[in-house]
């Protein structure tokens, strides 16, 4: 019996001697342990976030802010936009090209509720740092713009001679060699006109 309280006795101790000796932390090697660690968490989240940038869409179409010179390099398609107004003159008519799709546009501002927002806002804020392919109308009220392929959007504006305004938004899905599109009364977004 006393060689087994002997032994209860020296395990006690050793539980002592173990309690006492726990690792203190504030130790140099804790320090350095906490901010190693510490670091290496911060560099595995800016590596996920990273490999998740990289997988992003790389035309970035819905953002894209490239300049007319930067279009060109990429521009395989022609586009020719013809005026069919009879009061309209080619000199009072401005032509813009993004290249935004209207239709996604469309989607992303149904999907979300945007109280006293309208479609309109939503759209002049994406289109906000997008710089425009403008196109100007010859004599004949035909303009010819080279584009790169997917999906574009058509501003026009035109003065006509009775000092009415008539506006055009058109989205243009851009492919293969050529395509005409006309502008129209038909087509017309709105018309105005001031008093």
């Amino acid at each position: 019996m006393t060689l087994l309280r002997e032994l209860t006795d020296k395990r006690c101790r050793l539980g002592r001697w173990v309690v006492q000796r726990r690792v203190k932390t504030d130790t140099p090697i804790v320090t350095v342990t906490r901010i190693v660690l510490g670091a290496a968490l911060v560099g595995a989240l800016w590596l996920a976030g990273w490999s998740v940038y990289r997988r992003l869409p790389s035309d970035g179409s819905w953002a894209r802010t490239e300049s007319q010179e930067a279009n060109n390099t990429n521009a395989n398609s022609e586009l020719i936009i013809a005026l069919r107004s009879d009061s309209a003159t080619p000199g009072n008519t401005r032509i813009e090209l993004y290249p935004i799709d209207f239709a996604a546009a469309q989607r992303d501002f149904s999907a979300a509720v945007r109280p006293g927002k309208s479609f309109e806002d939503f759209l002049a804020q994406r289109m906000k740092g997008l710089v425009p392919m403008r196109a100007q109308l010859d004599s004949n009220g035909r303009a010819m713009a080279k584009l790169s392929e997917g999906n574009w959007w058509i501003r026009a504006t035109a003065t006509l001679t009775s000092g009415e305004k008539i506006e055009w938004r058109l989205p243009v899905q851009v492919f293969g060699r050529g395509q005409t599109i006309e502008l129209t009364a038909e087509n017309a977004y709105e018309r105005t006109k001031t008093f």
